[in-house]
């Protein structure tokens, strides 16, 4: 069982995807700021990040930069209408390790789907 934490400010898509992954047998963790998700991993090591582009206190890519300046590496699934090309995605996110990145909306088997694939590596 793999542990995800899901980073999202939108309570009804983040219901939906802690849903979805709990009924593959994921163990899901919930943030709905930066902020609580800095907290969640103060106490938690979650095998994969899923994280929205826009939160109510910092930006996808602000929150990751700060993970990844501390040491911390886990796989990143952004799922977000955030970035508009994937040029601009693979520029801000080229320093950043292994992220892919998935457009809302998307339907939260699908992300599931990504979930699964990530880490089966």
């Amino acid at each position: 069982m793999s542990t995800i934490l899901v980073i999202d400010d939108d309570r009804i898509f983040r219901r939906l995807l802690v849903d979805a992954l709990e009924k593959r047998g994921h163990r899901v963790l919930q943030a709905g700021r930066g902020s609580e998700a800095d907290l969640v991993l103060d106490a938690e090591k979650p095998d994969l990040l899923l994280v929205d582009g826009l939160l109510p206190d910092t930006t996808g890519i602000q929150w990751l930069e700060k993970q990844r300046n501390v040491g911390r590496a886990m796989p990143v699934l952004f799922v977000t209408s955030f970035f508009k090309s994937m040029r601009d995605f693979e520029r801000v996110t080229k320093a950043l390790g292994k992220i892919q990145l998935l457009r809302k909306p998307v339907p939260p088997d699908l992300v599931v789907d990504r979930v699964d694939a990530i880490l089966a590596g």
